[in-house]
């Protein structure tokens, strides 16, 4: 990943609203008279930015932002969103501060239901979407299933139970029993943004329509993910007017993760969508 000269982009990280906004130029060469194209990635509950890197690495014609959202990881002292819709506002923000013209947005878990509503809201900038396996409890009958017990978890025992339940869940006893204590710690504290979320997703399931989402979306899931994981993708295939659902053979749920090579084709396929005009954006001040 270079650029005109030779040199490796150089990633940076800017505070947006006290939000951690990662930036990854693209690549100068290739890029034309019109600009590269830009590109936002929405990480999921008790995740974080640095979950796309291995995806954005595979990406260096494309100008790449990853977002920690507020509550998680270098965001974690910037508050608590209240409301997914916050969550959304926060979006707006990045594509403000970065005078972003025009991006894909890339949304996994309920990053991919976050990008939907920012669509929903026909923010012109937002030229085409990719939602990995969104949650969909209006949709996919899952409201009594959201956070798998998180949020019982969570009020029995507080948010720091539920963040470490639900980071088990995700990815299994063993390991985190191979956490250090600080990476234990870290995914504990990051329970009353979990909470929030997982709360607001249950009890207000019908915060945006999706039917009102006009840009082309691509859907995504993971061929290995559990049926409740795929069931929101699939639920909203049926609603959503422009859409195609695409599975990443060999994938679970962390596709992102451990199969960086198809995800990042998959982002290709939903920037493909985009026939739109493209001009150059400015880093955020």
């Amino acid at each position: 990943m270079t650029d005109a000269a030779g040199r490796p982009a150089r990633t940076s990280t800017h505070s947006v609203g006290g939000l951690s906004v990662v930036h990854r130029p693209a690549r100068a060469a290739g890029t034309g008279d019109a600009g590269p194209r830009w590109v936002l990635f929405v990480h999921g509950a008790m995740d974080r930015a640095a979950s796309f890197g291995r995806v954005v690495r595979r990406l260096p014609d494309l100008e790449c932002l990853a977002v920690d959202r507020r509550g998680y990881a270098g965001s974690l002292g910037g508050g608590l969103a209240p409301t997914l819709s916050h969550h959304v506002d926060d979006l707006v923000a990045v594509l403000d501060a970065f005078e972003v013209p025009r991006a894909v947005v890339v949304g996994h878990s309920l990053g991919g239901l976050l990008t939907l509503e920012l669509a929903a809201r026909g923010d012109a900038r937002v030229a085409s979407v990719a939602a990995f396996e969104p949650p969909a409890p209006q949709w996919d009958g899952s409201r009594a299933r959201v956070g798998g017990g998180a949020i019982e978890v969570g009020l029995r025992e507080g948010p720091a139970a539920a963040g470490e339940h639900f980071y088990r869940r995700m990815v299994g006893d063993e390991t985190w029993g191979r956490l250090r204590d600080r990476d234990r710690e870290a995914r504990r504290s990051e329970g009353p943004a979990l909470m929030a979320e997982l709360v607001d997703l249950r009890d207000e399931p019908e915060r945006f329509d999706p039917r009102r989402v006009e840009v082309p979306v691509l859907l995504g899931v993971g061929e290995l993910s559990a049926p409740s994981l795929r069931s929101g993708a699939e639920a909203l295939d049926e609603v959503l007017q422009d859409r195609r659902l695409v599975e990443i053979r060999g994938a679970g749920h962390g596709a992102h993760l451990t199969h960086p090579d198809e995800f990042a084709r998959y982002v290709r396929d939903a920037v493909a969508l985009d026939t739109g005009p493209r001009h150059d954006g400015r880093a955020a001040r």
